[in-house]
């Protein structure tokens, strides 16, 4: 009778996380990057398509996996035709910002952050680019439009001024 209570009581551990993580939760914009988890409704597979498919601004459709992160926040990985991007989204709890180091398959690579939370979120920071061996201002304005539906509007800046690179809407799928 102990054995089986003890191999009762290790399957309910065993799968206790995961039914916790795979019932819904409510979603409001209002909560998006709001502490530690503000990220935690991004996670699943994702449909992107790109008004402005570019070599800079990447390809026309794209998906993107996001999963949850072993050290805390989520991890992103963007792949579409001649395009793989990956990059995590970590929370600073002492700061209450959000840190987004990233990297491209070409070896460009950078980092953005933002303290804003809500339906609309800006994101700043730089890369360096690696074919040009330049780094540039880079900025995300991403708008979520519901738990399954965001857009996001990238942008690097050349001469003071800010040109759109892309514009992605995506999907949960």
């Amino acid at each position: 009778m102990k054995r089986l209570l003890w191999f009762v009581t290790l399957a309910a551990l065993a799968v206790a996380p995961c039914a916790a993580q795979a019932q819904p939760t409510a979603w409001s914009a209002s909560m998006v990057g709001v502490g530690p988890h503000g990220y935690d409704w991004a996670i699943g597979r994702w449909s992107c398509t790109n008004s402005m498919p570019s070599p800079m601004g990447g390809p026309s459709t794209s998906t993107s996996t996001v999963t949850a992160s072993n050290g805390g926040g989520v991890f992103f990985r963007n792949t579409g035709k001649n395009f793989d991007n990956s990059y995590y989204a970590v929370y600073g709890s002492k700061t209450k910002a959000w840190l987004s180091p990233f990297i491209f398959a070409d070896g460009s690579y950078g980092s953005e952050s933002t303290t804003q939370t809500g339906k609309k979120i800006v994101w700043t920071g730089s890369v360096l680019d690696a074919a040009s061996g330049k780094t540039m201002q880079v900025r995300d304005t991403d708008v979520m439009l519901s738990a399954t539906k965001y857009t996001d509007l990238g942008e690097s800046q050349s001469g003071g001024i800010w040109k759109a690179q892309y514009n992605l809407t995506c999907t949960k799928s």
